[in-house]
């Protein structure tokens, strides 16, 4: 007799307990948000992340300026941070200008050399005294001069699709650049040298565009 009254009230307790689990469970599925559900239709309007890198670039990259990215920086007049054809146009004639320095309207190499290092940041910056004056001429007139930096122009221009709009934007004065990696941790890795260049050189873009 005790040990039916055992059994039972032992089953009534694990009855208890099992109600009481059953409750907690139903209180926790209920208080779980629902995932959201969405609409196909909606799905037009949702925005899509748009990747930085050029597909092809390796994720150790690093944006470095492009050709005559500084002397082009200088050309942006009011201040939008855009540089658009007439101010190309006019940014290419004050160069010459100021690059023409016996104001005989023509640049001998000494001019040329003098501007580039002024204005590009080095003598070894790009374009180069040769594309100004190949075949060693002596002197470059101002239609040579003006389509050297239209045809720079027209590169820092074109996106990632080859395409132009007539503007160039800050962004457009970087690209991708991957530095080489020092193999078996031995010789010099550059990337910390490239990125304390490109430091300086968005310097010097800054103090000249007076921002």
């Amino acid at each position: 007799m005790r040990l039916r009254k055992l059994t039972l009230c032992m089953l009534s307790i694990a009855f208890v307990q099992t109600a009481q689990i059953q409750s907690v469970q139903a209180q926790i599925i209920s208080q779980t948000p629902r995932p959201e559900i969405i609409n196909p239709e909606e799905l037009q309007d949702v925005e899509t992340l748009k990747r930085e890198i050029p597909i092809g670039s390796h994720a150790r990259s690093i944006l470095v300026p492009r050709t005559g990215a500084l002397l082009f920086a200088s050309f942006d007049r009011n201040s939008d941070y855009v540089i658009d054809r007439d101010e190309v146009r006019a940014g290419i004639a004050a160069s010459f200008k100021n690059a023409d320095r016996d104001l005989n309207g023509r640049l001998s190499l000494v001019e040329l050399e003098g501007w580039r290092v002024r204005a590009l940041g080095s003598e070894n910056a790009t374009p180069t005294n040769y594309a100004f004056a190949p075949n060693f001429v002596r002197t470059v007139t101002f239609e040579t001069f003006s389509a050297v930096l239209s045809g720079v122009a027209e590169n820092l221009d074109k996106d990632f699709q080859n395409e132009l709009d007539g503007k160039i934007s800050m962004a457009d004065l970087l690209k991708y650049f991957a530095p080489p990696r020092a193999r078996n941790n031995k010789g010099e890795n550059c990337v910390e040298r490239i990125r304390q260049t490109r430091r300086e050189v968005e310097q010097q873009c800054r103090t000249r565009s007076g921002y």
